[in-house]
């Protein structure tokens, strides 16, 4: 059975940004989508408390699988699905990246979630998608690209879209929609 898992970001939530939007737009009668919180802040956000919430879903992983990500949450999925051999049908990753952003608060919190080797990435999963803005003022443009370079996705380039996030005017994001429902 298809079902979609929305992952929020570093310090982030399930209720912030376009997450409720887009949960809304995918519910349906023949899937369930799981729009997760994660435990956030210096002392509680890393890759363990993070698959600890997640290994709570593991049962509802499947082949029809898609995961949406944003900012952290792409690299922190590819990892548990490496680690777990888990294969899915998609993953849409948003200003996903791989690597320290130099912002000392981020970066403290997000490097137990970074890999030196995405190998083996790409049998797990079907398709690969990424949203990359031309002026995210948190990720490097450089670290965007590597990531979407290094797991084989097609890139949607946007221009002026910030990180995303409602700051950014991305209390919707119909471009995405648009890529999802093409799966």
């Amino acid at each position: 059975m298809k079902n979609y898992f929305i992952v929020h970001g570093s310090f982030g939530s399930s209720k912030e940004h376009y997450i409720p939007w887009l949960k809304s737009k995918l519910e349906g009668a023949d899937h369930e989508v799981f729009a997760l919180d994660f435990p956030i802040g210096e002392e509680k956000q890393n890759y363990d408390a993070w698959c600890r919430v997640l290994d709570k879903y593991k049962s509802e992983i499947n082949n029809d699988s898609i995961f949406i990500g944003r900012s952290i949450a792409p690299i922190f999925i590819i990892k548990y699905l490496l680690q777990n051999k888990i294969n899915i049908k998609a993953l849409f990753s948003i200003s996903g990246f791989n690597g320290f952003i130099n912002i000392p608060d981020y970066d403290k919190v997000n490097k137990t979630f970074f890999l030196k080797d995405l190998n083996g990435f790409e049998v797990l999963c079907e398709h690969r998608v990424c949203f990359l803005s031309d002026n995210d003022p948190y990720v490097p443009y450089c670290l965007l690209d590597e990531f979407s370079k290094n797991i084989n996705a097609k890139v949607c380039l946007v221009k002026n879209a910030g990180h995303f996030n409602d700051e950014s005017g991305y209390s919707t994001f119909e471009e995405l929609l648009s890529e999802i429902l093409k799966i």
